[in-house]
């Protein structure tokens, strides 16, 4: 249960409504998450988080697929549940197998593993030149 209540849309008022038909028009799929439901107690809020979505998810030259791969990684790093389960939903709905969401996972652990060696380590800075060299392209 959220900290702060659900702000209905029969409760609101026209900029909230306004975000809410937007909101159901396109990435609510004709409903009003209940994430906005809340931030719908402030209508600032609200409007500057659908335009934020909108611009980073509708917009740009990054292809769709990826960005929503992008989304899925993030809130599963960040332990979001209501992220995970809705991302997880939306790439088993762009066809991704079980086998390709568990494949996802085995990267995100390996990274997140061995990041913690490396700041364990102090080794942020200790970055071989040979290999970002070749890896922008100017080695052998």
């Amino acid at each position: 249960m959220p900290t702060l209540p659900y702000r209905e849309e029969s409760d609101a008022d026209e900029r909230t409504k306004a975000a809410y038909e937007d909101i159901k028009a396109g990435f609510g799929n004709g409903q009003v998450p209940n994430v906005y439901k809340v931030l719908g107690h402030n209508p600032t809020v609200l409007e500057a988080a659908v335009e934020h979505r909108h611009k980073v998810m509708d917009e740009g030259t990054l292809d769709p697929n990826l960005k929503e791969f992008l989304a899925w990684a993030t809130v599963t790093l960040l332990n979001n549940q209501f992220g995970i389960q809705i991302h997880t939903a939306r790439l088993k709905k762009l066809g991704y197998s079980d086998s390709e969401v568990l494949e996802a996972l085995g990267v995100l652990q390996y990274f997140a593993g061995i990041s913690v060696v490396i700041n364990g380590l102090n080794m942020g800075d200790d970055v071989n030149e040979n290999i970002k060299e070749f890896l922008q392209g100017g080695g052998q």
